[in-house]
């Protein structure tokens, strides 16, 4: 057998193909690049990745779980730390800290680096201050289920060698605060509303995590979750009778009966009586009518505007006057959007996508559309008045910001691929009118703002006010002539002008690595004017990726691409939060 097995390798050896010189490369430079991240400090690679996903400064909007954002060994800054006496308790004082701020684009990095501190090895400390903050940080159901999710997985991750596998005492504990700590009725609420997530059921948690009480509400709570309904009633005939825990089971009863109800007219009625959200509507009347306008007035803002083009595609906002009326009302209301901290970004985008019959069908989609043997038929067209109501909640929509107080430059390049090319995640407004946005976002939250263009020496500066909307930016922006790019000429031209800026923005359509010399510039304006602390950030908007520099200064930041958070991770760096 040994024989077969060198033969075998003999085999491979021949076969192998040589590495090209590309490839060397890359293993050369992927392998440099880690020896330079070390020199910075984990403090700075946890605090990047808690608000970007990653330990080096680029940002990329986008569903992340597709992309392994959350691996473990995507952050080590956390074993690093904890391996350190003096700053074993820091990971969790930065996810607490960055929970607080309420400007994580994605809030899963808390969850995962919080998953992560759990099961690691290298302090005790850390690993029970993390379970301990296990209810502050997973609030939401959908978080805790995420957050068991992780915890399971990491445990099985190999390369990390945790020795704390599978469901401990410091697990069991958190799983068991995060049930018991609220209220019986909350807690029923909480286990009907989101019955599953991510794989996994409050049965499964409630089993693994051995959950009991002497509460006997939530101990009946816990009984409806292992046993069902029907066997938690037959357990408690024989039982003297507790009005609370006849009300619990009465809510759990009538969720159940609308969940099994199969009469839109009824499922309807029961949604307006009960009060009941998107998240108890089973998957058979999600194509109704009815329902969806019986949803509608008890929505928060940000599901309906997430939820708009499906509710127009069900031909709500053609003809129902009633939903169009309640669809008006909610975006048109100052209390509602002050209450949801909606970003004026969210509503700008969904403005667009609503114009447009929705967002731009991705690649897979279009293949599906073009070899269907029936065309799919065309989408209803945008309501005006529903687009005029969405323009009214986008200006209201500034009030509630906060101002960050600070110096901003924003230089947009106009040339014609920012002009012509959609967004990267964006696909209904391009380069330009992206630009344009967190321009107009900008002068109307902040008191100290210049807009410019390049120009062939030097920049052109805008005459643009926060009064202007965003297409009178866009077209005093278009008559201004285009010249070529570069990334320092922002830098120097303030430097020559002796301005003081805190934040320069540049917005293009792709950043080249070999004529980048914005760090060089970035570090030489620092100096000459002595303002250590000056941001820089690139925005390309029209690629999905973009070269990553070896040993990049701490304040300068990447972005690849729009979507509503990056005016928020704009923000948080800005704010020096990472």
């Amino acid at each position: 057998m040994s024989g077969n097995i060198s033969h075998l390798q003999h085999f491979d050896t021949l076969t192998r193909r040589p590495k090209t010189r590309t490839q060397k490369e890359e293993e050369r430079r992927s392998q440099k690049e880690k020896e330079e991240e070390q020199f910075v400090e984990p403090e700075i690679r946890l605090s990047r990745f808690l608000y970007i996903g990653k330990e080096y400064a680029n940002y990329q909007p986008g569903y992340w779980f597709a992309h392994n954002y959350f691996i473990a060994k995507n952050v080590p800054s956390i074993e690093e730390l904890a391996d350190n006496e003096e700053k074993q308790l820091v990971p969790i004082e930065l996810i607490i800290k960055a929970f607080d701020s309420n400007l994580v684009p994605h809030p899963e990095t808390l969850v995962f680096a919080l998953a992560v501190c759990c099961r690691q090895n290298k302090s005790e400390k850390l690993r029970k201050a993390a379970y301990d903050n296990v209810t502050k940080i997973c609030a939401s159901t959908q978080d805790f289920f995420l957050f068991i999710k992780f915890a399971s997985k990491l445990c099985r991750e190999k390369e990390l060698n945790y020795h704390t596998q599978g469901w401990g005492q410091g697990l069991r504990k958190a799983i068991n605060n995060w049930y018991l700590s609220k209220k019986p009725l909350d807690l029923a609420k909480c286990v009907t509303k989101y019955r599953s997530r991510y794989g996994w059921k409050h049965k499964d948690i409630v089993k693994m995590a051995h959950t009991s009480t002497n509460d006997p509400e939530k101990g009946v709570i816990l009984k409806y979750i292992i046993c069902g309904i029907e066997n938690t009633r037959m357990a408690l005939e024989n039982q003297s009778e507790n009005p609370n825990i006849n009300e619990i089971l009465q809510y759990i009863e009538n969720v159940k009966n609308f969940k099994r109800c199969e009469d839109e007219n009824e499922a309807a009625s029961l949604l307006e009586t009960n009060g009941y959200s998107l998240e108890h509507v089973p998957g058979h009347l999600l194509k109704s009518r009815k329902v969806w306008s019986a949803l509608i007035p008890s929505m928060d803002t940000i599901t309906l505007l997430n939820n708009l083009q499906r509710i127009s595609n069900l031909g709500l906002l053609e003809s129902d006057e009633l939903a169009i009326e309640n669809v008006i009302d909610q975006l048109t209301n100052a209390e509602l959007i002050a209450q949801s901290k909606i970003h004026p970004a969210l509503i700008f985008i969904t403005l667009k996508n609503y114009k447009n019959s929705g967002k731009p069908l991705s690649y897979e989609k279009r293949k599906v559309q073009e070899t269907a043997k029936r065309p799919l038929s065309p989408p209803p067209s945008p309501n005006i008045k529903v687009i005029n109501a969405l323009r009214e909640a986008f200006n209201l929509s500034f009030a509630h910001q906060q101002p960050t107080k600070l110096r901003y430059l924003v230089t947009i390049s106009m040339n014609r691929v920012m002009l012509n090319e959609p967004a990267w995640h964006n696909g209904n407004m391009t380069g330009a009118e992206t630009g344009c946005l967190i321009a107009m976002i900008l002068l109307r939250c902040e008191t100290d703002v210049t807009v410019a263009t390049f120009k062939q020496h030097g920049l052109y500066t805008a005459n643009v006010n926060n009064t202007q909307s965003h297409s009178e930016i866009l077209k005093t922006l278009q008559e201004i002539p285009a010249a070529g790019v570069n990334m320092s000429k922002p830098l120097h031209w303030a430097m020559k002008q002796k301005t003081k800026y805190d934040v320069f923005i540049n917005i293009v359509d792709q950043v080249y690595e070999y004529s980048d010399e914005s760090q060089k510039a970035l570090i030489l304006y620092r100096n000459e004017l002595n303002l250590p602390q000056t941001k820089l950030i690139n925005c390309s908007m029209c690629c999905s990726s973009t070269y990553r520099k070896i040993n990049c200064d701490e304040n300068i930041l990447t972005i690849n691409g729009f979507d509503a958070t990056v005016p928020i991770v704009i923000q948080a760096f800005s704010r020096s939060m990472f």
